[in-house]
């Protein structure tokens, strides 16, 4: 028995249902077949993006040096700013530095100086350049306290080496990029310890150059992503301004024995490096090369490509 065609009036038949079925059949499976080459190229667009971002940090800091012959501190001192606006005008962003008061504390700023937005800080695997700290922001200290005092964030943190808590974001810190010697007025006593209420920076120097990095800058990594989980994003100390000097896990991460890379998002660190690839995190050496480490690398290795100084030298991480 044949299968009787509907005419359409125009010289031709239309579809049966069930070669209708078919065809939608075979669209489906073709969309399902390119759903994941379509994500997959979006990824490699997203990574490309980031390791660009890197790049243009790793020139900043470069740069930084070249003028100061020095590089940054992870922060020129506590409660102050962070190394992410100190190059800021290497970064073709000369402007916003003009906002920022050098002598005042981070929680003293404009809002434009604190708010203000930098692309180049976002890697857009994990989100759009639009977001302020929610939370967490306050002073730290046993001489005055604060409200939340929000600012911009940022995907990319300083390598503070790794050692003990307390050690890795202080003066004694074994990473490229250290607390910087600063001097208040009225002085901070002892010196390196809370500033008083109402202190100004005075001066400020960094303790790290390119001739602390005894290990080679090419086995040294100088900044990388930092992990955030989803349900930390924005809040301090886990995702807090990136500006501010007074919360370390804003700025900085550590990497080596006791801080491996996070391998998932949802990991539970906040002093680490990681990253929202698949199976990898981008890092910016001191030759200003990036590279991606898989997310299984040892803690031995890497740490010892955070720490600056111990004469362990990888060749192939």
């Amino acid at each position: 028995m044949q299968r009787k065609r509907i005419s359409t009036g125009l010289g031709r038949t239309a579809l049966t249902m069930i070669e209708l079925l078919v065809v939608i059949s075979i669209i489906g499976v073709m969309m399902a077949l390119l759903l994941p080459a379509v994500q997959a190229s979006r990824e490699s667009a997203r990574q490309t993006k980031c390791i660009n971002n890197l790049k243009q940090i790793g020139l900043a800091i470069h740069n930084f040096e070249s003028q100061r012959k020095e590089l940054p501190p992870s922060r020129n001192y506590d409660h102050f700013t962070s190394w992410a606006f100190l190059i800021l005008p290497h970064l073709e962003q000369t402007a916003l530095p003009d906002q920022w008061d050098a002598q005042l504390k981070y929680y003293y700023q404009s809002d434009t100086a604190r708010l203000t937005q930098i692309p180049f800080y976002y890697c857009p695997s994990r989100r759009d350049a639009n977001v302020i700290s929610t939370a967490g922001d306050d002073i730290v200290s046993p001489y005055e306290s604060s409200d939340h005092v929000p600012g911009t964030v940022s995907d990319y943190a300083c390598s503070a080496g790794h050692g003990p808590p307390g050690i890795w974001n202080w003066i004694h810190s074994n990473g490229a990029f250290i607390m910087g010697d600063g001097v208040t007025d009225p002085p901070t006593v002892p010196a390196g310890n809370f500033p008083p209420p109402q202190a100004r920076l005075v001066t400020w120097k960094s303790r790290t150059t390119f001739a602390s990095i005894t290990d080679g800058t090419s086995n040294t990594i100088f900044v990388g992503e930092k992990h955030v989980r989803p349900s930390g994003q924005g809040i301090s100390p886990e995702d807090g301004a990136i500006y501010n000097g007074d919360h370390p896990a804003n700025f900085s991460r550590c990497g080596g024995p006791g801080y491996p890379l996070a391998r998932f998002p949802t990991d539970r660190f906040e002093t680490n490096f990681g990253s929202y690839h698949v199976g990898g995190v981008n890092f910016v050496f001191g030759d200003g090369s990036v590279r991606t480490l898989n997310t299984h690398i040892s803690t031995d290795v890497l740490g010892k490509l955070t720490n600056r100084n111990d004469h362990e030298v990888v060749t192939d991480p």
